[in-house]
């Protein structure tokens, strides 16, 4: 396969684009939540990648400004053997580029690749911030977040009740137990479930009612579900009233 220099200086370009769009995504991460894959050709990916490019060449842009504004004013200038400024470069095809050495390879490197670290820890940091994390979370979320934003303190937990595809005498097997992760596909439905403290019973329905079937076992630790052995999942939230979420949080803070 031969050398594409078109592609290459077009990922160059968009590095930025993806720094930003991997620090959001690195920054969404959630116990509760698994992250979704994205939609192939999502618009959304696709303007955050864009105007992520733009505002990391805009960056760096700038600083090469102030720097050559600097040295006009200072004169305190660093003489080299080719153009620094990697755009300038590009945009006149190598015309300003001066004598070529591994130095200037090896700045105009870094210089494309800083754009593309720094945006990419501003967005990992921006995540955290509410109005950001509400957008993300709303476009990676959708239906769910409701349930996630009730979740959120540390004294409320989600219950999930699943009826399973297996059979039992008639009845449906089901499941009741603390979610522990929730997987999402890309429409935003449950995929899997991973549940905690995980009970068991049967569901019998006939003609006039819905019939739960309890016996006597032990309790399951931990148990993943997966959809395609599901039949429904509801989902209720509960607080822990007894136990105050502060005091919650300071028990998790001495522990860690």
């Amino acid at each position: 396969m031969s050398f594409s220099y078109t592609l290459f200086l077009a990922l160059l370009l968009l590095a930025p684009g993806l720094g930003l769009w991997a620090g959001l995504r690195a920054g969404e991460r959630s116990e509760l939540i698994s992250q979704a894959p994205e939609k192939p050709g999502s618009t959304f990916s696709l303007l955050v990648i864009v105007f992520g490019a733009l505002l990391g060449h805009i960056l760096l842009s700038a600083v090469f400004a102030l720097q050559a504004g600097f040295c006009r004013w200072s004169g305190q200038c660093l003489a080299l053997g080719f153009d620094p400024n990697v755009y300038r470069v590009i945009l006149t095809n190598g015309r300003s580029a001066g004598t070529l050495s591994d130095g200037a390879f090896l700045s105009w490197f870094v210089s494309l690749l800083l754009p593309a670290l720094i945006v990419g820890l501003v967005a990992y940091r921006a995540s955290a911030w509410r109005w950001v994390r509400d957008l993300r979370e709303s476009a990676s979320f959708g239906w769910l977040k409701r349930w996630v934003d009730l979740a959120r303190p540390a004294n409320s937990f989600i219950i999930a009740y699943v009826v399973t595809t297996l059979e039992h005498e008639g009845a449906n097997v089901a499941y009741e137990g603390i979610v522990e992760n929730i997987a999402l596909d890309d429409n935003r439905a449950i995929k899997m479930l991973v549940l905690s403290s995980c009970d068991r019973f049967l569901v019998r329905i006939s003609a006039d009612q819905v019939e739960r079937i309890d016996t006597e076992h032990a309790t399951i630790p931990l148990i993943q579900l997966e959809a395609a052995n599901f039949i429904n999942v509801a989902l209720e939230v509960f607080e822990d009233v007894d136990t105050p979420a502060d005091t919650i949080e300071q028990t998790r803070g001495q522990e860690g």
